[in-house]
């Protein structure tokens, strides 16, 4: 008997791109489903097409809550999750219809805890194709096309596969897999902090939620709290989740105080790590660092009169980075990028900011 997957989908004003969420997971190749439409209060009509959707196919289920944000929704979904494996989907992205299934696949001959696939950017043009392709009856098109190198972007996230592969190389010759001890090294702690594009065993997760009211970040301490259970981790490099580029997104959007919480969970995931893997405690300081000049250069791009009122916001970036870099190890492992822009950042924060400011605005 086939395992069932649950895909838990936060669902917050999304009326306008839901339904190419829904329909791509409908079009799945795996069909042992159960889509929990998690509704976090919208006042669209996001709703209205959930209900459609579960009318159409009893394999989708809308849960109703007031507003608190997508780990509370998440935490929701998991709550009822009846599946034997869990994957999240965002509401504005797609499915390309094998994923799911070469996921499961992974899990089921490597023994694997989870397994994660790569991401390709999307634009409006990828999502017309794709509807396109729907609409045609030609979801297999999307297949073969998961392979597509993503739009030459600034990406949120980086992936840098590296590991042994163990098994299934004549059915994905992308694929690898690897002890929980390489992927915190090089994904975890590279920058690969995401949820979405992998699919989880239920029973790691036991009693691991997401941290609720926090805007950015929660992605990571959801994965770092999994690692006491993880063993091993699988990897299908071919790009098989449609990731939407945002430009109202937080990744792409001008500073706000929320941004704040990339630092606040990198702090906390770095003290997670000291006690889990101290071996791998320089890898996370400079994962701090580059939190703390991320966030400095939002702040840059502010007017200058806003600058000086939110200086204390900058403080904190700068005590964070300076926490980061005690140890000498962390400051020789700063790309040299880093090192030059972290000197002036520490020694000088507004001069810094006033010339990243000046440097951003004439690009």
């Amino acid at each position: 008997m086939r395992a069932k997957i649950s895909v838990i989908i936060p669902v917050y004003n999304a009326s306008g791109l839901l339904p190419d969420c829904l329909q791509s997971i409908a079009l799945q190749t795996w069909t042992d489903l159960e889509v929990l439409l998690v509704d976090d209060g919208s006042t669209d009509d996001s709703a209205g097409i959930c209900r459609s959707f579960c009318e159409k196919d009893s394999r989708f289920r809308l849960l109703q809550k007031e507003n608190g944000g997508v780990s509370s929704a998440r935490n929701l979904g998991l709550k009822e999750a009846s599946g034997d494996y869990i994957a999240f989907v965002d509401a504005d992205d797609w499915l390309c219809p094998g994923m799911l299934e070469h996921q499961a696949d992974c899990l089921e001959k490597d023994g694997s805890d989870m397994a994660m696939c790569g991401f390709q950017e999307a634009g409006e043009a990828e999502r017309k194709q794709f509807r396109r392709d729907c609409g045609a009856g030609e979801s297999t098109q999307l297949l073969k096309r998961q392979d597509k190198k993503p739009p030459d972007k600034e990406k949120a996230d980086k992936e840098r596969p590296d590991g042994e592969a163990a098994g299934m190389e004549e059915t994905y010759p992308e694929h690898i897999s690897m002890p929980v001890e390489a992927y915190v090294a090089e994904y975890l702690l590279a920058g690969n902090t995401r949820c979405w594009s992998i699919l989880f065993r239920k029973e790691i997760l036991q009693e691991v939620r997401f941290q609720e009211g926090l805007t950015i970040g929660e992605d990571l301490l959801f994965l770092i709290d999994l690692l006491p259970a993880l063993k091993r981790v699988s990897l299908i490099k071919t790009r098989e989740y449609c990731y939407y580029i945002n430009d109202d997104g937080a990744m792409f959007s001008g500073f706000k105080p929320a941004y704040m919480d990339q630092i606040t969970c990198w702090q906390q995931a770095r003290e997670k790590i000291k006690l889990l893997y101290p071996d791998y405690t320089a890898k996370a300081d400079i994962s701090l660092f580059q939190a703390a000049l991320l966030t400095a250069g939002k702040l840059a791009l502010l007017p200058a009169e806003e600058r000086r009122a939110m200086a204390n916001y900058t403080e904190v970036c700068r005590k964070a980075a300076r926490e980061a870099v005690r140890d000498r190890m962390v400051r020789r492992g700063l790309p040299a990028g880093y090192q030059l822009k972290g000197l002036l950042f520490l020694l000088a924060p507004p001069l810094y900011l006033g010339l990243y400011h000046h440097w951003k605005g004439r690009r």
